[in-house]
């Protein structure tokens, strides 16, 4: 190329000026007067002083309560029921045991169990274990009776499928 027009190349980039700047318009919403917030502007959600978006402090969760509710204060008393339904996964057969639990009373221990309380504490204790006892063994009825179920349906689907495998003769 010869040099003449290597030159006009330059003198006419360098005639070129930089774009003039774009021309956009200010967003006029009370947002950007509290803090700039894109998502709010581009939505449209307007923000009052009575907004949850105003005030970035008030995120702040409430304090905790002084004492904890009562039903995490006392532990549930563990049961042979209770240890027959969860041992009951491993040997089905203690779900039987858990059962019998419902047929049986639950007689008062002798007078030497727990000698400090007085009639009624030890009364209140009983009638609480036995309502434990009684809640756990129904686990075990519910447990049991699905076992039933789940085996009676396989064996006859096994059934089932093995009469319908089978040629017919005519």
């Amino acid at each position: 190329m010869p040099r003449t027009q290597i030159h006009d190349i330059e003198a006419q980039t360098a005639a070129i000026a930089s774009p003039a700047p774009a021309y956009t318009q200010g967003a006029q919403t009370p947002s950007t007067h509290c803090y700039p917030n894109m998502f709010d502007d581009f939505f449209g959600i307007p923000v009052t002083r009575e907004s949850l978006h105003d005030n970035s402090n008030s995120y702040f969760p409430p304090p905790y309560p002084e004492s904890l509710p009562g039903y995490s204060l006392r532990a549930e008393p563990a049961t042979l029921a209770m240890y027959l339904f969860k041992f009951g996964f491993l040997f089905p057969p203690f779900w039987i045991m858990g059962v019998v639990i419902l047929l049986s009373p639950l007689s008062a221990p002798e007078e030497s169990w727990l000698p400090a309380k007085s009639e009624e504490e030890r009364l209140s204790i009983l009638s609480e274990i036995r309502k434990v006892e009684v809640k756990w063994a129904k686990r075990c009825l519910c447990a049991l009776i699905t076992l039933i179920l789940v085996a009676v349906t396989t064996g006859l689907a096994v059934w089932v499928a093995h009469i319908s495998s089978q040629p017919k003769y005519q």
